[in-house]
């Protein structure tokens, strides 16, 4: 069914001057003249029963982390955000400018999640390339909680969820200007707040992002499939990675338990040196998604002088591994820490080898299987140019 949008693409593109949002986005507006009341947009009913969605946390385990690195590529103060994701998906695109972010999650069929900071403008203005009518659906509870940046108190964009967005009706506004109802609409999912569930008007503008929120710059976290459908544990799964995105600073703030870890999480570095006491023997190194050698080694977690170092001792008589010292200490979650050995114009810079273009280098601590005896440790080097360098190690701990 079509009907003609002539009559309305005045309407449209007024609407579009005086608002510049690219779809619903929330976010927080500074004081100003009081505005008109908008109609209230009623969050649809829960179609999962809360059965079905602690059935789709319990089948997909997240053995797998990704931090987000604008603040630290641009040395500027903002959260780092991490997720988790299962075996079979792996980073395809990291992208870190001075105003944004990219980070490319995808499966083998081709599923991705992508993550998109935006903060070069607060309105997102620019030519619409299409308008589409979408229903969101809340499915799933989600694990976010909005905390403070730069003293900017965003608790009141509430809870948030995972929402499934299903295309109803679709616009060209490039070809005939007709709107074009759907039967079996394209269907993405997405994190955002709650307070979103209803049916939206998407306005997409290249280069720009969709179903955003305003969170001292845009987030978009949507997950899309090649042909707009997921099988039965595509979705499983897209669900989980969404659920599991997470602010650390309001984290550690606002700490969520993880039932499936008996620990306390980690204040500070020496604390972390305590549940990682022992020897741990290397098993497996991996670089660009795949096992690569490496010399074997073992590795404990010292101080010297007072100072705290990850010590390695090579198996080999001809193999030299210089031990780490770490300058800061991180907290991400109860689960994950980040320890800092090098940072452009900081610390180490006289006696680092270290080329110019280098901005951080950092050790990520994974203790999820910490119970099994299993240590994931990631090291990161950023560079002038946004390119993370990721290399992951993981370790067994010596009886």
């Amino acid at each position: 069914m079509k009907k003609n949008y002539c009559s309305i693409f005045v309407i449209i593109l007024l609407t579009v001057i005086l608002s510049g949002c690219g779809s619903k986005n929330t976010y927080k507006e500074e004081p100003s003249a009081p505005l008109e009341t908008e109609k209230t947009v009623e969050p649809l009913v829960n179609t999962e029963s809360d059965e079905s969605i602690k059935a789709i946390a319990s089948d997909v385990d997240l053995n797998h982390t990704y931090t987000t690195r604008y603040g630290e590529v641009n040395l500027v103060t903002y959260p780092s955000f991490t997720f988790n994701y299962p075996d079979g998906w792996s980073i395809t695109s990291e992208e870190v400018t001075s105003t944004s972010e990219i980070v490319i999650l995808e499966n083998e069929s081709g599923v991705t999640v992508t993550y998109w900071y935006y903060g070069g403008m607060r309105e997102l203005k620019g030519p619409i390339r299409d308008i589409n009518s979408v229903d969101v659906a809340r499915i799933s509870d989600a694990n976010f909680i909005p905390g403070y940046i730069q003293a900017t108190d965003y608790s009141d964009l509430g809870r948030f969820m995972v929402a499934k967005l299903k295309i109803n009706e679709e616009c060209d506004l490039l070809g005939d200007g007709q709107s074009v109802k759907t039967e079996n609409g394209r269907v993405r999912y997405a994190l955002l707040p709650e307070s979103e569930a209803g049916e939206q008007m998407e306005s997409c503008r290249v280069g720009l992002p969709t179903f955003s929120f305003w969170y001292g710059g845009h987030i978009s976290l949507i997950a899309n499939a090649s042909k707009g459908e997921f099988t039965e544990q595509e979705e499983k799964e897209v669900i989980a990675i969404l659920a599991s995105f997470r602010d650390n600073a309001a984290l550690i703030e606002n700490p969520v338990s993880d039932e499936s870890a008996d620990l306390e999480t980690a204040k500070t570095i020496e604390k972390l040196w305590t549940m990682l006491e022992g020897e741990w023997a290397f098993e497996e190194y991996i670089y660009n998604n795949k096992t690569t050698q490496y010399p074997d080694h073992t590795m404990e977690f010292r101080y010297v002088n007072n100072i705290p170092y990850m010590c390695r001792d090579a198996h080999r008589d001809d193999s030299y591994m210089p031990d780490v010292m770490f300058y800061e200490f991180e907290v991400v979650d109860e689960l994950h820490y980040n320890g800092y050995t090098y940072k452009k114009g900081s610390y180490q810079d006289e006696k680092a080898n270290w080329s110019d273009d280098t901005l951080l280098a950092w050790y990520s601590f994974d203790l999820s299987n910490i119970s099994d005896g299993e240590l994931l440790i990631s090291f990161h080097i950023s560079f002038n140019n946004g390119f993370v360098d990721n290399h992951q190690f993981k370790y067994k701990l010596e009886d």
